[in-house]
């Protein structure tokens, strides 16, 4: 078979080999077909290399510092009856006596194949971590027993663990590289309970697409070359990072083939390999102490969306401290609210309407806490002092309104909400009135509500279909209707 036989078979067949794994096909393509048939195209075995073997190939991105990287060769990091598994190491230029740096280990998990040419020994694998060894971390690439790739990936993090030191390795600061068809056996290595704890950031490329769960104490970059994109492939990716809070970087590879960072001589696969560097950067690298001082507020403020508990009491310690700052006081209360805390809500509101005597704010807030505790005449006479004053705003009925919805004082909600609209009109209002009226079973005021929604131009028909507030409307044709006008 010729090259020329070869390329027209691939082009040919293309089509019927789209149900094979991205490995399966390259690693047909590249090393099955060309291993084979080399000695056919060799002029001479011994000088010359075909341009066509892509096992030559190093990474895209060079850096002059690379030809003063040091190697030591054929560590043995796995040694028992089952055989002998070694390591190259790369250190970098200026590396001082016990010295500890990041290591970069790139991962094997294909395996050895008889007679072929070790994979450490690859192009891409010898000069990547030349590369990471020129910024300053080890590189390391590794062999593997095919019939036994779990064991080989937990054993060269087991040497680390044991004798990385001696290597001048930070054991707690590691990074990973899974490429092609070494990611499936990787990612369930990094994913699952035994994985090294000191691994702190992956580098997925161009690889089948993990099914997770994800972790969320690991950040990943996934690489997609468009090369290997096939219709469905990808669907659940981002609903598994989402459904896991995984912190997972996706990047798509526009333009670019499998193996592209061996493959594509051109700027953007470089570019994608400096990502990718900056990527194990900022999560290896120390990152710089704040000059600035730190703030009790700004903690209050990260911490109001993900830990109000804790929000809560850091605000409780400012507030000691500030006893007259409103705007704390505020806060303070609409947290507490917000954890059903309603008694302690009320006491700080009423120590801001003692400092501030009148303020309309602090009036409906406090009017909102009554009706929520059924203390509904005290609620009437918060919002009516407000409205004899002449203070009271639209906005205000309306956010009176949709906090009485959301506590599910619906019939209070929806007499808010036409006040609001009375004062002028607002589709999200109408849509949120037609939500009270449904959840109080009152069909005809809450289809009118929800055209005139949609007449001012609330028409997202997701919403509509998937609210429950709007369950006991589900059946009514008025409704149906309403739906069918939507987009």
């Amino acid at each position: 078979m010729t090259l020329l036989n070869l390329v027209i078979i691939i082009i040919k067949y293309q089509s019927k080999i789209k149900f094979m794994t991205t490995f399966t096909f390259y690693k047909t393509m590249l090393t099955g077909f060309l291993v084979v048939s080399a000695a056919r195209y060799s002029i001479s075995q011994a000088t010359y290399v075909s341009p066509v073997d892509g096992l030559q190939y190093g990474v895209v991105l060079d850096d002059p510092k690379m030809k003063n990287v040091k190697v030591q060769k054929d560590i043995t990091f796995l040694d028992d009856a089952k055989g002998t598994l070694k390591l190259d190491l790369y250190t970098p230029p200026g590396l001082r006596v016990n010295e500890k740096r990041p290591a970069i280990i790139f991962l094997n998990a294909i395996g050895e194949r008889t007679g072929g040419r070790k994979v450490k020994s690859w192009g891409i694998y010898t000069s990547w971590p030349t590369l990471m060894a020129a910024h300053g971390y080890i590189g390391i690439s590794m062999e593997a027993d095919g019939e036994r790739i779990q064991e080989s990936i937990g054993g060269i993090f087991d040497f680390i663990d044991s004798n990385g030191s001696s290597y001048n390795i930070d054991k707690n600061k590691l990074g990973v590289y899974a490429a092609s068809a070494n990611v499936t056996q990787s990612a369930i290595y990094l994913m699952g309970e035994k994985a090294y704890k000191g691994i702190k950031a992956a580098v997925l490329y161009y690889g089948s697409t993990p099914t997770g769960p994800f972790r969320k104490d690991l950040p990943v970059f996934f690489v997609v070359s468009e090369g290997d994109v096939r219709p469905n492939a990808y669907n659940g990716l981002w609903e598994q990072v989402l459904k896991n809070n995984a912190p997972w970087t996706i990047k798509m590879g526009t333009a670019m083939p499998h193996a592209f960072d061996a493959f594509s001589d051109n700027d953007d696969a470089r570019r994608v390999v400096r990502e990718t560097i900056s990527f194990w950067k900022n999560y290896l690298d120390p990152v710089p102490a704040p000059m600035f001082a730190h703030s009790k507020g700004r903690d209050v403020l990260g911490l109001q969306q993900m830990n109000q508990p804790k929000a809560i009491e850091i605000l409780k310690t400012i507030i000691e401290e500030n006893p007259n700052d409103t705007r704390a006081l505020n806060l303070y209360a609409a947290l507490l609210q917000h954890n059903e805390q309603f008694a302690e809500a009320e006491a700080v509101l009423k120590k801001i309407l003692a400092q501030q005597p009148n303020d309309p704010e602090t009036m409906i807030s406090l009017a909102g806490l009554a009706y929520r505790q059924n203390h509904i005449s005290e609620g009437d006479n918060y919002v009516s002092t407000v409205e004899r004053a002449g203070k009271i705003t639209r906005d205000q009925y309306a956010n009176l309104a949709f906090n009485l919805l959301v506590a599910d004082k619906n019939k209070e909600a929806a007499v808010y909400y036409q006040k609001a609209l009375e004062m002028a009109p607002r589709a999200i209002d109408y849509y949120n009135l037609g939500c009270a009226y449904a959840k109080t079973n009152d069909t005809a005021n809450a289809i009118k509500a929800l055209e005139q929604s949609v007449k001012l131009g609330y028409n997202s028909k997701q919403q509509f279909e998937n609210d429950p507030d709007l369950t006991s409307l589900r059946s009514d044709n008025r409704f149906k209707e309403l739906l069918k006008t939507l987009k």
